[in-house]
């Protein structure tokens, strides 16, 4: 009886599980000029936003959250951004913020668990 309890338990509690919590891992991002590179440091796809961060104060922008047309990286991967793709990018642009996020299942589509941000300091232009 005690096993069957136990599995019954453990079984409830695996199906009470959010599956739109956040989920655990990182984004490294490095600066390797001309680009960014971003490591995905997490068990799913990471999606991501670069945006110069003067910019980042006064953007009206919202997370991307179809799969099929985000830009994303598989989990465990790495990707090179270059500054030319990072949005307001300039050759004065000293910030820039990384925005990143999973997809979750939402109804019938998918939704940003949690959106997080990483802050990079870029190399000053000649230097």
């Amino acid at each position: 009886m005690k096993t069957s309890l136990v599995g019954v338990i453990c079984a409830f509690s695996v199906a009470c599980g959010s599956s739109t919590a956040p989920i655990g891992g990182n984004l490294a991002v490095k600066v390797t000029p001309p680009d960014l590179e971003l490591t995905n440091v997490s068990p799913a796809t990471v999606y991501y936003f670069a945006i110069e961060s003067g910019l980042a104060i006064r953007a009206n922008w919202a997370p991307c959250a179809d799969p099929e047309k985000c830009p994303g990286i598989p989990a465990f991967s790495s990707r090179r951004l270059a500054y030319a793709d990072i949005g307001g990018y300039s050759a004065t642009a000293t910030r820039v913020v990384v925005y990143w996020w999973h997809l979750v299942p939402s109804g019938a589509g998918f939704k940003p668990d949690s959106i997080r941000g990483t802050v990079v300091d870029l190399p000053r232009s000649g230097a």
